[in-house]
């Protein structure tokens, strides 16, 4: 074994804090609270914190972490923290508002992630819960995954819902029949590969 058990839970607890840390570092310093906390926001920090020491927990006091488990936990990881900067990134000129925030879009992205997804940054967070569970194997952590799927879900219709009370409904119809919500679709894939542009 090239990695002994201590050095897999270091290595998939830093990676944990390290999306963590990220994750805070949005909520503080990039999205907006036009209408300030609201109800949604609240819940969603609470599970968020919560599931957050039930995974760091899980990792560090597991007596053994499979190799193969922990090595796709990492990969897993790596993705969430790039698809999170990558989908930062791509907001930097408009950052964005925070979840359940009720204010109407003035604008969206088509650019990095968002050409293939609509909503990257929750796929980034999920990436992270499910990362956790599969790294301990410890079945009580993958009902955490499900509640986030649930929140992120209704997240992802609420924001929806108000692109479609707004200005750019039209064309963000256009741009839902060839994006996925957390996954990339498969029209838009088909698209892709025969070279249509993304308009």
């Amino acid at each position: 074994m090239l990695f002994d058990v201590s050095v897999w839970q270091v290595l998939c607890g830093t990676l944990l804090l390290a999306c963590l840390a990220s994750f805070g570092w949005g909520m503080r310093r990039f999205f907006v609270q036009p209408a300030g906390s609201t109800t949604g926001m609240q819940i969603t920090k609470f599970c968020g914190l919560g599931f957050s020491v039930l995974h760091l927990s899980a990792i560090l006091t597991r007596s053994t972490l499979s190799p193969g488990q922990a090595q796709l936990a990492a990969v897993l990881y790596l993705m969430s923290l790039g698809l999170f900067w990558w989908s930062i990134h791509a907001n930097r000129e408009n950052p964005l508002s925070a979840v359940f925030s009720p204010d109407l879009p003035q604008h969206f992205v088509k650019r990095g992630p968002y050409m293939w997804v609509r909503h990257p940054l929750y796929t980034s967070y999920l990436l992270t819960w499910l990362a956790g569970a599969i790294a301990t194997g410890r079945l009580w952590l993958f009902p955490s995954f499900a509640v986030m799927v649930m929140i992120y879900w209704r997240a992802a219709r609420h924001e929806e819902e108000k692109f479609f009370r707004s200005a750019l409904a039209s064309v963000y119809a256009a741009y839902c029949s060839r994006t996925g919500l957390f996954l990339p679709s498969l029209v838009g894939l088909l698209m892709h590969f025969k070279g249509i542009p993304f308009s």
